[in-house]
């Protein structure tokens, strides 16, 4: 697989619904988060912590797999590359937020 190919699954994964808020919930609790407090802030947690775990944004210290469900309290951890990732992410949230459009003042006022 050439780099673009990995560049553009890259963008697509975390272009998917919950992935900021899953790399979010990891993120504010110093990198390490439950599956419960990751599903309580993520929707669909189970897939995108398959996918995210096979491109090296996580993993998961006791090992084993994501084949099924996993217990509320099993832990995963962001990677240097996941949180890098995040903070990159973080980032371009920032500063698209900066570049937002002044609202208009109403006519007459």
């Amino acid at each position: 697989m050439g780099d673009h190919d990995r560049t553009e699954r890259t963008l697509t994964l975390l272009a998917r619904r919950g992935a900021f808020e899953l790399l979010l919930a990891m993120h504010d609790r110093g990198g390490t988060a439950t599956f419960a407090q990751i599903a309580a802030e993520s929707p669909r947690p189970t897939a995108l912590l398959r996918a995210m775990a096979a491109d090296g944004f996580l993993v998961s210290p006791r090992g084993g797999s994501l084949d099924g469900e996993p217990f509320a309290d099993a832990c995963f951890c962001l990677t240097s590359k996941g949180e890098a990732i995040f903070g990159r992410l973080l980032r371009l949230r920032h500063w698209l937020a900066s570049r937002a459009a002044p609202t208009p003042k109403p006519i007459g006022h």
